[in-house]
Protein backbone atom coordinates (compact mmCIF):
# COMPACT_ATOMS: atom_id res chain seq x y z
CA UNK A 1 0.00 0.00 0.00
CA UNK A 2 2.91 2.30 0.56
CA UNK A 3 3.19 3.03 -3.47
CA UNK A 4 -0.47 3.47 -3.71
CA UNK A 5 -1.36 7.09 -3.79
CA UNK A 6 -4.50 8.88 -4.41
CA UNK A 7 -6.43 12.05 -3.71
CA UNK A 8 -9.79 12.36 -1.13
CA UNK A 9 -13.01 13.88 -2.14
CA UNK A 10 -16.99 13.92 -2.81
CA UNK A 11 -18.76 14.35 -5.34
CA UNK A 12 -22.75 15.35 -4.28
CA UNK A 13 -25.62 15.15 -6.35
CA UNK A 14 -29.17 16.09 -4.14
CA UNK A 15 -32.78 17.30 -3.97
CA UNK A 16 -34.29 19.04 -1.48
CA UNK A 17 -38.00 19.09 -1.33
CA UNK A 18 -40.10 21.16 1.23
CA UNK A 19 -43.97 20.12 1.43
CA UNK A 20 -43.87 18.30 -2.10
CA UNK A 21 -47.07 16.84 -1.53
CA UNK A 22 -48.65 19.50 0.28
CA UNK A 23 -51.48 19.18 2.67
CA UNK A 24 -52.83 21.92 4.50
CA UNK A 25 -52.90 21.62 8.19
CA UNK A 26 -56.37 22.99 7.97
CA UNK A 27 -59.22 21.31 6.16
CA UNK A 28 -60.51 23.95 3.86
CA UNK A 29 -56.51 25.19 2.62
CA UNK A 30 -56.59 28.30 4.88
CA UNK A 31 -55.03 29.95 7.56
CA UNK A 32 -57.27 30.90 9.91
CA UNK A 33 -56.85 34.06 12.55
CA UNK A 34 -57.84 33.18 16.04
CA UNK A 35 -58.78 35.21 19.00
CA UNK A 36 -58.59 34.08 23.15
CA UNK A 37 -61.39 34.80 25.30
CA UNK A 38 -61.80 36.07 28.75
CA UNK A 39 -59.90 32.63 29.92
CA UNK A 40 -57.85 32.72 27.15
CA UNK A 41 -59.28 29.93 25.25
CA UNK A 42 -58.77 30.37 21.44
CA UNK A 43 -61.25 30.27 18.84
CA UNK A 44 -61.51 31.35 15.15
CA UNK A 45 -61.57 34.82 14.52
CA UNK A 46 -65.11 34.83 12.11
CA UNK A 47 -64.20 38.56 11.83
CA UNK A 48 -60.98 38.01 10.11
CA UNK A 49 -60.72 36.41 6.51
CA UNK A 50 -58.55 33.34 6.75
CA UNK A 51 -55.23 33.34 4.66
CA UNK A 52 -55.73 31.47 1.65
CA UNK A 53 -52.77 29.24 0.75
CA UNK A 54 -52.18 28.60 -3.04
CA UNK A 55 -54.62 25.72 -4.33
CA UNK A 56 -55.51 24.76 -0.42
CA UNK A 57 -51.45 23.69 0.18
CA UNK A 58 -49.93 25.90 3.01
CA UNK A 59 -46.28 26.31 2.90
CA UNK A 60 -43.71 25.39 5.73
CA UNK A 61 -43.05 28.08 8.52
CA UNK A 62 -40.09 28.43 10.56
CA UNK A 63 -40.53 31.40 12.92
CA UNK A 64 -37.40 32.15 15.09
CA UNK A 65 -36.63 34.38 17.99
CA UNK A 66 -33.05 35.70 18.70
CA UNK A 67 -33.68 36.24 22.47
CA UNK A 68 -36.47 35.72 24.96
CA UNK A 69 -36.29 39.17 25.79
CA UNK A 70 -37.20 40.11 22.26
CA UNK A 71 -40.94 41.00 21.34
CA UNK A 72 -40.49 39.96 17.70
CA UNK A 73 -39.78 36.85 15.30
CA UNK A 74 -38.30 36.50 12.25
CA UNK A 75 -40.28 34.61 9.67
CA UNK A 76 -39.86 32.59 6.91
CA UNK A 77 -43.72 31.46 5.69
CA UNK A 78 -45.25 29.61 3.03
CA UNK A 79 -41.98 27.87 1.86
CA UNK A 80 -42.62 24.95 -0.17
CA UNK A 81 -40.57 23.68 -4.02
CA UNK A 82 -37.58 21.86 -4.64
CA UNK A 83 -34.33 22.16 -4.92
CA UNK A 84 -31.84 19.82 -6.89
CA UNK A 85 -27.88 19.88 -7.80
CA UNK A 86 -25.47 17.67 -8.98
CA UNK A 87 -21.52 17.82 -9.40
CA UNK A 88 -21.07 19.60 -5.19
CA UNK A 89 -17.89 18.72 -4.41
CA UNK A 90 -16.03 18.45 -1.52
CA UNK A 91 -11.86 17.95 -1.02
CA UNK A 92 -9.05 19.19 1.06
CA UNK A 93 -6.33 20.81 -0.68
CA UNK A 94 -2.89 22.17 0.60
CA UNK A 95 -2.53 26.08 -0.89
CA UNK A 96 1.24 27.84 -0.54
CA UNK A 97 -0.71 31.10 -1.95
CA UNK A 98 -3.66 32.61 -2.12
CA UNK A 99 -4.47 36.37 -3.75
CA UNK A 100 -5.16 39.20 -1.58
CA UNK A 101 -8.34 40.79 -3.30
CA UNK A 102 -7.60 44.00 -0.83
CA UNK A 103 -4.49 44.44 -3.18
CA UNK A 104 -5.42 44.67 -6.63
CA UNK A 105 -3.72 46.72 -9.59
CA UNK A 106 -4.93 46.41 -13.33
CA UNK A 107 -2.70 44.30 -15.08
CA UNK A 108 -2.41 44.71 -19.07
CA UNK A 109 -5.93 46.17 -18.77
CA UNK A 110 -7.16 43.35 -16.18
CA UNK A 111 -7.65 43.91 -12.68
CA UNK A 112 -5.21 41.43 -10.89
CA UNK A 113 -4.68 40.47 -6.39
CA UNK A 114 -2.07 40.45 -5.78
CA UNK A 115 -0.48 37.30 -4.01
CA UNK A 116 0.04 36.19 -0.36
CA UNK A 117 2.49 33.63 0.04
CA UNK A 118 1.55 30.36 2.86
CA UNK A 119 5.24 29.29 3.91
CA UNK A 120 4.10 26.73 5.78
CA UNK A 121 1.03 25.37 3.35
CA UNK A 122 -2.39 25.88 4.68
CA UNK A 123 -4.92 22.65 4.53
CA UNK A 124 -7.91 24.42 3.31
CA UNK A 125 -11.56 22.48 2.58
CA UNK A 126 -12.41 23.24 -1.13
CA UNK A 127 -16.20 23.05 -1.99
CA UNK A 128 -17.16 23.16 -5.38
CA UNK A 129 -20.08 24.41 -6.17
CA UNK A 130 -22.12 22.87 -8.76
CA UNK A 131 -22.64 24.04 -12.48
CA UNK A 132 -26.35 23.78 -12.12
CA UNK A 133 -29.09 24.40 -9.26
CA UNK A 134 -32.65 23.21 -10.81
CA UNK A 135 -35.50 25.13 -8.75
CA UNK A 136 -38.85 23.71 -8.86
CA UNK A 137 -41.82 26.06 -8.06
CA UNK A 138 -39.54 26.97 -5.05
CA UNK A 139 -40.88 29.61 -3.00
CA UNK A 140 -41.07 31.87 0.46
CA UNK A 141 -41.80 34.76 2.17
CA UNK A 142 -39.28 36.51 4.94
CA UNK A 143 -41.26 38.04 7.21
CA UNK A 144 -41.92 39.92 11.02
CA UNK A 145 -44.34 38.77 13.31
CA UNK A 146 -45.45 39.32 17.00
CA UNK A 147 -45.81 35.41 17.17
CA UNK A 148 -44.65 32.44 16.17
CA UNK A 149 -47.67 30.55 15.55
CA UNK A 150 -49.94 31.97 12.60
CA UNK A 151 -52.81 33.60 13.78
CA UNK A 152 -52.85 33.19 17.45
CA UNK A 153 -52.68 36.22 19.55
CA UNK A 154 -50.72 36.79 22.36
CA UNK A 155 -51.52 35.97 25.82
CA UNK A 156 -52.41 39.02 26.96
CA UNK A 157 -54.82 39.20 23.97
CA UNK A 158 -52.98 41.36 21.62
CA UNK A 159 -54.10 40.12 17.92
CA UNK A 160 -51.30 38.71 15.70
CA UNK A 161 -49.62 41.02 13.65
CA UNK A 162 -47.24 39.78 10.68
CA UNK A 163 -45.48 42.16 8.03
CA UNK A 164 -43.79 40.72 5.25
CA UNK A 165 -40.89 41.84 3.87
CA UNK A 166 -40.38 39.94 0.84
CA UNK A 167 -41.01 36.83 -1.21
CA UNK A 168 -39.11 34.96 -3.46
CA UNK A 169 -40.56 32.56 -6.39
CA UNK A 170 -38.09 30.26 -8.36
CA UNK A 171 -38.78 27.99 -11.45
CA UNK A 172 -36.15 27.07 -13.24
CA UNK A 173 -32.39 26.63 -13.81
CA UNK A 174 -29.44 28.86 -12.32
CA UNK A 175 -25.87 28.79 -13.18
CA UNK A 176 -23.21 28.78 -10.71
CA UNK A 177 -19.49 28.20 -10.61
CA UNK A 178 -16.37 28.59 -8.58
CA UNK A 179 -15.07 27.49 -5.25
CA UNK A 180 -15.52 28.13 -1.77
CA UNK A 181 -12.25 27.61 0.37
CA UNK A 182 -12.64 26.96 4.21
CA UNK A 183 -9.63 28.20 5.60
CA UNK A 184 -8.80 26.71 9.85
CA UNK A 185 -8.89 29.16 12.40
CA UNK A 186 -6.72 29.13 15.75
Amino acid sequence: MASVSGQGGVYLSGEFAINKNGGPLWEDGTRPYYVRDAQGNLSIDGSTPADQCDDGICGLRLAMKLNENSEGWYVLDDLSGGLSFEGLTLQTETLTSVPDYNNVTLVNGEPTPATVALPDGDEVVNIGLPGTIAFNDFKFKFAVSNNGEFGVPLEDGTAFRQTEIFGVQLDGNITVGGNLLLFPVD
